[in-house]
């Protein structure tokens, strides 16, 4: 009887460990939401040596459909250009040294997309050095936040599975014991 009530609880908080794993590893990808698309513009600029960043206005949710590398330069018209698939982001309006810029942050997976720093009279407001440094910049802002709302989850399955695990090798040792003993006497 007592090995059902064993099997039963095992179970149970095999069960219970599923449940809160499969919930702490979940599949969904997380959004960023429009304050950590400004938190992550000005950190992305500042890491990449543009100095002084200020936002200049609220970030919009827009799609944005990059052409694909090497279209640009080859010529192709705006209209005949093939076109990646359509990503998420967040525009978020800035200034950097008093020149009003747009950084396309995607709306998941941490990274800027694109860079709208042209100049009226020509050039860039990023040198090269700058925009190579941001377009290697990565924060995954939303992923924290999530990874950090399902941490609780992940300790309980971590912790009742190693409860069971303890309990399990107790219930063998004392088994094993008890066997040794009634072999003795």
């Amino acid at each position: 009887m007592k090995g059902v009530r064993v099997l039963l609880l095992v179970g149970f908080v095999v069960v219970v460990s599923l449940i809160a794993g499969a919930y702490a590893a979940g599949r969904e990808v997380p959004r960023l939401t429009a304050a950590e698309a400004r938190t992550f513009a000005v950190q992305a600029l500042t890491d990449s040596g543009a100095r002084p960043v200020e936002p200049s206005g609220e970030p919009r949710a827009e799609t944005f459909t990059p052409v694909p590398e090497g279209e640009e330069e080859a010529g192709v018209g705006e209209e005949e250009a093939p076109t990646a698939d359509p990503i998420p982001v967040w525009v978020v309006p800035l200034r950097v040294a008093n020149q009003p810029i747009e950084l396309y942050v995607a709306a998941s997976g941490g990274r800027a997309v694109n860079l709208d720093d042209a100049l009226p009279d020509g050039g860039f407001v990023l040198n090269e050095e700058q925009f190579d440094r941001l377009e290697r910049f990565r924060l995954d802002l939303a992923g924290d936040r999530v990874r950090a709302q399902r941490q609780g989850p992940s300790l309980v399955a971590g912790l009742l599975i190693g409860l069971v695990a303890v309990g399990l090798l107790v219930s063998v040792v004392t088994r094993r014991v008890r066997a040794a003993r009634t072999d003795d006497g």
